[in-house]
């Protein structure tokens, strides 16, 4: 471990603790919706299964009968701002500029609209606003605090090993694992 890696990865701890604390205290403000808002995400990078859950809880709540729509931030696309991934009818983009998790889901989902956006609050108001959703998902929200959730699901991965769970750049962990207490 490098003294300068190390003093990267402490200060990126102490820069996500701060941020996550002006949360907690209601400091930095968090918006809500009058659509429940469900989050999907993790504590470290890499897969953990959210793409494949938020599927499963798309077709969970279509079969319950009611209208999800899917939020995410697209990552990985060469696309800016918000993009129409899927109208709830077809697939409007390519995967470049989805992202591929995004473009994945919306090749699985033939009727939920999906929307990418950077901003995430302004997706969510284009899916409750123009596809009249009941019910949003956002994919790989955990850590994006500026939205109320209704629920908030975190996957985490079975088969890491135990040395990657370390702040980042060390080992893949987003923040510190005793924030995991968010997750209901």
């Amino acid at each position: 471990m490098t003294p300068i890696l190390m003093i990267i990865s402490i200060l990126y701890g102490v820069i996500i603790e701060i941020r996550n604390k002006l949360h907690d205290y209601d400091l930095l403000k968090s918006q809500s919706f009058e659509k429940p808002i469900i989050s999907i995400g993790n504590i470290t990078t890499g897969g953990t299964g959210k793409t494949p859950l938020t599927i499963h809880i798309a077709k969970y709540i279509l079969n319950q009968g009611k209208k999800p729509g899917i939020i995410s931030r697209g990552y990985g696309r060469v696309s800016n701002g918000m993009v129409i991934v899927h109208d709830g009818t077809e697939m409007l983009v390519d995967v470049n500029n989805a992202g591929d998790e995004p473009y994945l889901i919306g090749r699985k989902l033939k009727n939920v609209p999906i929307i990418v956006s950077n901003k995430r609050q302004e997706g969510i108001k284009n899916l409750i606003e123009n596809f009249f959703v009941d019910i949003v998902i956002m994919d790989d929200g955990f850590q994006h605090r500026s939205v109320k959730r209704n629920l908030n699901i975190l996957t985490i991965s079975g088969t890491e090993k135990l040395n990657n769970y370390k702040l980042l750049p060390f080992g893949k962990m987003r923040e510190s694992m005793h924030n995991i207490k968010r997750a209901d």
